[in-house]
């Protein structure tokens, strides 16, 4: 079968730019258009400034503006939200598939919010845009998920996310990387909560309490989880496992447990080689106290909880069929 053409929406951003690594050489998706802001739009691909610590892609090509995307299948989205806003409903009006990390269109109707391993059945929904989630919840509710068969009665979550959570440029703050970051993150607990609900479908009490760390990568979230059925440690144990996914981007384990609580220099980029590397949440420090269940867990927030979260998603759309050229 031949590619899918794509473009990547969001040249200079970390999210855009994780996105041009996993897309290099991708099985599936063949790109053909990367855009970027009016500063950059008109420039090669090789005098792109590039923010990530690892070598950039071999893209042979010249950097567009936003109105220049060519008539491809599919395009990634890493847009700021007010952006996105004004630019991926006209993308859908052409005829082009949206698969979306801004927070836009996450909770709007009729636009699928999906992590492949939780709920899938929501792209039956599709209609040409569906979107990823916001990079906190990943690695709360994949291993929420299969607990919610013995009742979840309450959540309480405190995060301590990354600097790359808030973008490029905390990464080259010199104050920020030694500590003097704001913990405050404006409305994260409240996106973290409604998407909790959404993607279990459950309406029962979620607390957040969300903090940025002065880590450049990784957010790590400890989950208290009230149940209706307790279970012994073992039986929550295997509940937390996830099926591995015939995709390319899937990780071996979605969920990897350990004993430890999980940290970043070891588990940041668990998940096997290639494209399922940094795909894994690690889990750990799981306890079980009458019928409170706890965890740590960790995932690498710009891979597993932005782009290859949406790369994941559009596999699986064409896996069902979904795209078309």
């Amino acid at each position: 079968m031949s590619k899918f053409s794509a473009a990547i929406l969001g040249a200079t951003g970390l999210v855009g730019q994780r996105l041009q690594q996993r897309l290099e050489n991708h099985p599936l998706f063949n790109v053909v258009a990367i855009s970027g802001s009016s500063s950059t739009s008109g420039t090669h691909y090789s005098d792109l400034e590039w923010r990530l610590e690892e070598e950039r892609p071999l893209y042979n090509l010249n950097i567009c503006k936003l109105h220049e995307i060519p008539d491809v299948d599919v395009v990634f989205s890493a847009l700021p939200a007010e952006i996105a806003l004004q630019i991926e409903p006209k993308l859908i009006n052409r005829g082009i598939h949206v698969f979306s990390n801004a927070s836009a269109f996450r909770m709007a109707a009729g636009i699928p919010l999906v992590i492949p391993e939780i709920n899938p059945e929501k792209m039956s929904n599709f209609s040409g845009h569906a979107c990823a989630t916001n990079c906190t919840v990943v690695p709360i509710v994949m291993p929420l998920f299969g607990l919610k068969q013995f009742g979840i009665e309450s959540v309480e979550v405190h995060t301590m996310q990354a600097l790359s959570g808030a973008g490029w440029r905390l990464l080259f703050d010199e104050e920020a990387l030694s500590g003097n970051v704001d913990p405050f993150i404006p409305g994260e607990e409240e996106k973290v909560v409604s998407e909790l609900k959404h993607l279990l479908d459950i309406d029962c009490p979620i607390t957040v309490i969300c903090n940025r760390v002065p880590e450049k990568e990784g957010h790590i979230v400890t989950v208290n989880v009230s149940l209706s059925n307790p279970q012994n440690i073992e039986t929550i144990k295997e509940a937390m496992l996830l099926n591995r996914l015939d995709l390319p981007s899937s990780p071996d384990q979605p969920v990897i447990i350990i004993d430890d609580k999980p940290n970043r220099d070891e588990h940041l980029w668990a998940g096997g080689n290639g494209l399922g590397s940094g795909m894994a949440i690690v889990v750990g420090g799981i306890a079980v106290k009458e019928n409170v269940v706890s965890y740590h867990a960790l995932s690498h927030n710009t891979i597993r909880g932005a782009a290859g979260g949406v790369v994941l998603l559009a596999e699986m759309a064409a896996q069902l069929g979904y795209l078309s050229k």
